[in-house]
């Protein structure tokens, strides 16, 4: 590991402190390769820290798991690089049905280990998904909350009765995760709608995914009209909104986890024979169908991604919090 080097902490509900002369204290595994970090996102699960409300991630840690690097030892040095941040055990019952999304026995890059909110990171080889040279980092970086949406779709898929392409599809929220959600969908040539609170963003959705985005707190949604609903916020109001939006014999793809606690319908889910489908991040071959997807244009130009430097990290948080970020996605980039 590096002995020195710039890193943002996570020191207390609402602060985020960069240290130009970081000393990483991590005691790291055999496995683990070291990173020169290039670009990292912020996700949803990082904000939840920021504000206090996710208690598997304390202060005194680097957040960020959304990353592109360069391999900086070994055969592979100098190799562009993502990583899937679940650490599984490779050996369990999940992991043996290629589901090592619901390992028991995991860590996690910026939870359970330092993440990549610096310039270095270490991570074990088996996470390590190999980038083409030629790719933006930043859209590398994007792999990670992609391969959600991946997952999620997929479900969406799987579940519903009819085929993707035929389905009224409702996102709500227009985050990364929402905003992902979208441009995959319309790649599939999904008629769909989309809700965003924050008003900044809606802008962004008429642009890149060519809807009108609508307000839920200002415009009513009616009630059983959605053949599936990809809940990306999954806040109370949001999870009773996704059950009653949907119609009989349809899905619900539920995706974030802003409240830890839930009304919902049960009685339609069951007198309408509705699929509540819980979606938690992705196995590795979404990770790397999500690579593979971007690559491809399937998420359209990306043009909408806003970059600050790694030391204006708490600015950047600050600016999320506020919802002054028009932006749904910040990447972070090291200086060097």
């Amino acid at each position: 590991m590096i002995n020195k080097m710039q890193a943002v902490v996570y020191t207390a509900p609402n602060e985020m402190t960069f240290y130009s002369e970081y000393k990483p204290t991590q005691i790291d595994r055999d496995d683990d390769v070291l990173l020169r970090i290039e670009s990292v996102g912020i996700c949803g699960s990082d904000m939840h820290a920021y504000h206090g409300k996710d208690p598997r991630r304390n202060p005194g840690l680097i957040l960020g798991h959304e990353f592109c690097g360069e391999i900086v030892e070994g055969i592979h040095k100098g190799q562009k690089v993502t990583g899937n941040p679940l650490i599984t055990c490779g050996k369990c019952e999940y992991c043996l049905q290629g589901r090592d999304n619901l390992c028991s026995d995991r860590d996690m890059i910026g939870m359970s280990r330092q993440g990549a909110f610096a310039q270095y990171m270490t991570i074990p080889n088996q996470c390590l998904v190999h980038a083409p040279s030629t790719m933006n980092s930043n859209h590398v970086a994007l792999t990670e909350p992609a391969a959600t949406v991946v997952h999620a779709v997929n479900l969406a898929i799987e579940n519903s009765f009819k085929p993707i392409s035929d389905c009224h599809v409702l996102v709500i929220g227009a985050g990364a995760i929402g905003l992902l959600t979208a441009l995959l969908l319309k790649s599939h040539g999904v008629k769909m709608q989309v809700l965003e609170t924050n008003m900044a963003r809606h802008p962004c959705v008429k642009d890149h995914v060519g809807v009108i985005a609508i307000n839920p707190l200002t415009h009513s949604v009616k009630d059983s009209t959605f053949d599936v609903v990809i809940d990306c916020v999954g806040s109370e109001k949001t999870n009773t909104l996704s059950i009653a939006s949907v119609k009989a014999g349809g899905t619900v793809v539920n995706v974030g986890l802003l409240s830890w606690t839930t009304n919902i319908d049960i009685r339609k889910i069951t007198l309408q024979e509705v699929k509540l489908v819980g979606c938690y991040t992705y196995n590795m071959e979404d990770f790397k169908s999500a690579l593979k997807s971007i690559e491809n244009g399937d998420f359209g130009d990306l043009s909408w991604i806003e970059e600050m430097p790694l030391s204006e990290t708490d600015l950047a948080f600050k600016s999320l919090h506020n919802g002054t970020m028009a932006s749904a996605k910040v990447i972070l980039k090291p200086h060097f």
